[in-house]
């Protein structure tokens, strides 16, 4: 064949490590995509309702968190204090996340975005994940992180995107100006192999752990006493809990109260039944010499053999353990007026999941107000 002849042909590409996959396997992933991407959707349509309170219940959700928290609170209060930064980074990614699944663009970038994401969330909540039934949708996270894994791993973005339209749009582009000597690359992909490509996926991933359990453990928490003998007055709070007789709850009182700035003794009567906790996260935390007097005997950790309810302020990382049948005191040092949420998270309530069915999370039973003047 002349050299002429063999000008005008168009050369074959050449063998690509990067082969497409087969047609229905590539469906399959990018149905899974697609998938993904509407779940996304789904997180994001609940941040941008007004209705479900996003944006000014983030600091009190951020804080719920803490007591499950494996290093300490300190990264859900630090979260809580900068609730504008956090609230507004996790609904960018949110709304990125679901266009970019979604629609196939951007999406190996997407699924390393995604994995690392859920790979700092699920760190800062392991304890809630593994440790404590009934808890949180981040305990969704490894079946993510697994999601993300199939989607490199298959090739996402084969079909049904953007990303391949806008690469058969330079394939054409180069055929049309007869230089198609090499395969046009997928869009925001670079040359790697695949084994490297997921290598790099796999070690990120890990890496976004390690972060996120060094945020847990790094980040100090905000000190709910002086840890020093006040020179003022001490003032004293008796608390009660007793099962309403209307409708069979277990109930603080009172829910609602103040106290002066200062030194502050809190005694609880628990005449509630005696209740095991399996897995109760049971250190006392925030009270002066971190114990409680249980029954007149001081006490660090509260067995969870018996936990029947908690005294939790989550943005003083305070938290007290009460036992059912039992009188438990502890101290206090409040240094900054203000108004405290403080809420029980011993799962009593009294529907099939007694974490989240009244009275859990019901004011005037298991939360309610500190005010400190």
């Amino acid at each position: 064949m002349s050299d002429r002849a063999a000008e005008g042909q168009t050369p074959k590409d050449p063998p690509s490590e990067h082969r497409s996959a087969p047609w229905y396997r590539a469906k399959t992933i990018d149905l899974l995509r697609i998938g993904t991407g509407l779940v996304w959707l789904v997180n994001l349509a609940f941040i941008v309702d007004p209705a479900n309170q996003y944006w000014s219940s983030f600091s009190r959700t951020a804080l719920s968190f803490a007591p499950s928290t494996l290093g300490g609170p300190g990264l859900a209060q630090y979260a809580a204090a900068h609730a504008l930064l956090f609230s507004w980074s996790i609904a960018l990614l949110t709304g990125y996340l679901a266009i970019a699944l979604l629609f196939g663009v951007t999406t190996r970038l997407a699924c390393f975005v995604g994995s690392f994401f859920s790979a700092i969330l699920l760190a800062t909540q392991f304890g809630t994940t593994f440790l404590f039934p009934g808890g949180t949708d981040v305990g969704a996270h490894p079946l993510y992180i697994l999601v993300y894994a199939i989607l490199v791993l298959g090739g996402a973005g084969e079909s049904l995107s953007l990303d391949q339209w806008i690469r058969a749009a330079l394939v054409a582009r180069r055929r049309a100006r007869a230089s198609a000597a090499r395969p046009a690359p997928r869009p925001w992909a670079s040359a790697m192999s695949l084994r490297t490509l997921f290598t790099f996926f796999v070690a990120g991933t890990f890496v976004s752990l390690a972060i996120g359990f060094g945020l847990v453990v790094a980040l100090p928490v905000a000190p709910a006493s002086t840890g020093s003998t006040t020179t003022g007055p001490v003032h004293y709070v008796n608390l009660t809990v007793s099962i309403d007789p209307m409708n069979g709850w277990p109930q603080f009182s009172p829910a609602n109260f103040s106290v002066p700035a200062g030194r502050v003794v809190f005694t609880i009567l628990d005449r509630d039944a005696p209740m095991s906790w399996g897995g109760c996260p049971c250190p006392v935390q925030g009270t002066v010499g971190g114990v409680e007097l249980l029954n007149g005997s001081p006490i660090g950790r509260v067995p969870a053999t018996n936990v029947a309810h908690t005294f939790n302020i989550f943005i003083l990382g305070l938290q007290v353990l009460s036992p059912g049948q039992s009188v438990v005191q502890f101290t206090v040092d409040f240094v900054h007026p203000g108004v405290y949420a403080w809420s029980c998270i011993a799962p009593c309530g009294t529907g099939s999941n007694p974490y989240n069915s009244p009275p859990m999370n019901v004011p005037g039973f298991m939360t309610g107000t500190l005010t400190v003047t």
